[in-house]
């Protein structure tokens, strides 16, 4: 049972600017929210449950979609706000050092993979979402910027100063 105004699986929603929008295909998207939630958030089980909000979010506000081509980066967005507002919210209760049990591999050496990690993880949180959302996801600076709620310089001087941590991390300067 659906509350008034949201949308049911299968059915389609009119987006704002005239196109439809399948809720369905929010889930499409759920791997490369996941694969930007676990950089974000550094912890599997926080990165599970911010996709799942993310996605409730997505179903409940689908009609509010203005451009249905832009739904993975309206997603992304939903989904980065929610991740400050739980960091903002654990904050409040209990201060977390959180450690990466799993890494993710990326490159063929797994050594190479846990460096990069660990070098991510050092980053500010800001930080290291624009540069995840940038250079992991493939979003463009200005469709970063929209996802992190920030100007494209912002963006720009967050990879710059990111990358150049990373770098100096990895011993690749």
């Amino acid at each position: 049972m659906t509350t008034e105004g949201e949308p049911r699986i299968g059915t389609t929603v009119q987006a704002k600017a005239g196109g439809r929008v399948d809720p369905a295909l929010l889930y499409v998207h759920a791997p490369v929210l996941l694969a930007a939630a676990r950089a974000i958030v550094m912890n599997e089980a926080e990165a599970e449950d911010l996709v799942q909000t993310t996605l409730e979010i997505g179903l409940r506000r689908i009609g509010q979609l203005r451009d249905p081509a832009a739904l993975r980066g309206w997603l992304l967005a939903i989904e980065t706000r929610e991740a400050f507002r739980l960091v903002r919210r654990l904050r409040q209760w209990v201060r977390l050092d959180i450690e990466v049990a799993e890494p993710v591999v990326t490159t063929p050496d797994p050594t190479d993979a846990i460096q990069v990690r660990h070098a991510l993880a050092s980053l500010p949180r800001r930080m290291r979402a624009a540069v995840v959302l940038h250079h992991l996801v493939g979003l463009s600076v200005a469709e970063t910027a929209v996802a992190l709620g920030v100007r494209d310089n912002t963006v720009k001087s967050q990879l710059k100063v990111g990358l150049s941590r990373l770098r100096a991390e990895l011993g690749h300067e």
